[in-house]
């Protein structure tokens, strides 16, 4: 096989990675307030904080081989922090997936929320008309989810043993059964989740619509502790793509040298 003809190979099926990643955000902003900036993958709209104050911060969380771009955000206020980003076009029937790093410090954590809106994205409202439709994160040195958070009976569960320290949490909403399944620090990579902690297994949920994706229009960044790190989120329809690094700029490295494969191969 030539080089071009290999290089394309490689590349497109590197391409049906990406394609399945629908946002990605590694905060690769100037330090500084979070609220209104707007760049990432997927994602549409800018950041604004709804609740306390959240600041960019020099390098990325990291977790074994999980590949970071950018920054991190680290929340700045003792009470609720929340910030929030539309998630762009998402799915309605299939699976949707999502993951993030959390800087858990003395096991006060954080999480990523959705909602149809930016006033229903804290994770842990005793009001449960105000709790966010979808969530999972850690708090205190539980593993937590919602699920539907705002209906009368909603679902959520708490599991002990989230540790201190930066961990990778990965959760996939099957969203044609309606079954939730959570992971903390599975290995990076592969097809499907290995290693680490099974959190939640086929948890059942329901919804108060039939919309999914009109559930999860906005995700939210949520901790109820100052000093508590977030970073590197990834929405996808499957593991590979929430534990790839950025993907745009990965595919058009891979256009470039594409192309640059082929000119090199006219010339010859």
């Amino acid at each position: 096989m030539n080089s071009p003809t290999k290089f394309l190979t490689v590349f497109l099926m590197n391409s049906a990675v990406f394609a399945a990643t629908l946002s990605y955000e590694g905060f690769d902003y100037a330090q500084g307030d979070l609220a209104g900036n707007g760049g990432g993958v997927g994602f549409t709209g800018n950041w604004s904080v709804t609740t306390g104050s959240w600041n960019v911060v020099a390098d990325s969380l990291s977790y074994a081989t999980l590949e970071t771009t950018g920054n991190k955000v680290v929340a700045q206020t003792g009470g609720t922090n929340i910030a929030a980003r539309s998630t762009g076009s998402q799915p309605d029937s299939g699976e949707f997936w999502a993951s993030i790093l959390v800087d858990s410090l003395s096991w006060n954590g954080g999480g990523l929320t959705f909602s149809a809106n930016t006033s229903n994205l804290n994770l842990n409202a005793g009001d449960f008309d105000n709790r966010a439709r979808f969530g999972f994160g850690i708090n205190g040195s539980n593993y937590v989810y919602t699920l539907d958070g705002r209906t009368g009976t909603p679902v959520s569960g708490s599991v002990a043993g989230a540790p201190e320290g930066t961990v990778f949490l990965v959760a996939k909403f099957d969203v044609t059964n309606g079954l939730f399944s959570m992971w903390a620090n599975p290995d990076p990579g592969g097809s499907s989740p290995t290693g680490g902690n099974l959190i939640a297994e086929n948890v059942s949920f329901t919804r108060t619509g039939s919309d999914f994706a009109n559930d999860i229009q906005f995700a939210g960044l949520f901790t109820n502790w100052s000093g508590v790190g977030l970073d590197e989120v990834r929405l996808g329809t499957d593991f590979a793509s929430v534990v790839i690094p950025e993907p745009s700029t990965l595919v058009l490295f891979g256009i470039a040298g594409l192309g640059a494969g082929i000119f090199a191969r006219r010339r010859r």
